[in-house]
């Protein structure tokens, strides 16, 4: 009985914000997330891919100044694990992880294309699965390091026109 009486509660008081036009930030609107600005990133492939996606989200999210039209950015993404420094047994003690991203900025006027180089470094831990972690890690930093240099590489050249 007082599950019925609250959920009776509950709907009453929600009752008037749907009069109201409210909408959650986050709530799904035609399958999208609500107003993601002018600048949408098409999908990447690979669990690095995905990573490097959410960071440009979050990089591009305020905009690129001088960007007035909506514009999809794309990635060809070529990440790859470099064994730097052996031990005397063969084993892997350092290695790195280097990613490639070429990207284009396209739109109704705007075309804008580019590529940028990271790099990021680990020390191959002695445990069995601390090196799948690591290469993780390393991974993300480089996903995130990535996205911020493709952002800062577009406003930079919008900066240019």
């Amino acid at each position: 009985m007082k599950r019925i009486v609250s959920a009776l509660i509950l709907a009453g008081l929600a009752a008037p914000l749907a009069g109201c036009g409210f909408r959650p930030i986050y709530a799904p609107v035609d399958g999208k997330l609500a107003d993601g600005g002018l600048v949408e990133v098409a999908t990447i492939r690979g669990r690095a891919g995905h990573m490097l996606r959410q960071a440009l989200l979050q990089e591009l999210a305020l905009g690129v100044p001088g960007l007035t039209e909506p514009v999809l950015v794309s990635v060809n993404l070529d990440d790859q694990l470099a064994r730097l420094a052996f031990q005397p047994d063969g084993a892997a003690s350092r290695s790195s992880v280097l990613a490639t991203g070429s990207y284009s900025m396209t739109g109704e006027t705007v075309s804008v294309t580019g590529s940028v180089n990271v790099e990021t470094g680990f020390l191959v831990p002695d445990s069995p699965f601390g090196d799948i972690a690591a290469q993780t890690s390393a991974s993300d930093r480089a996903m995130r390091l990535l996205a911020k240099r493709i952002a800062d590489d577009i406003r930079l050249q919008f900066a240019a026109k």
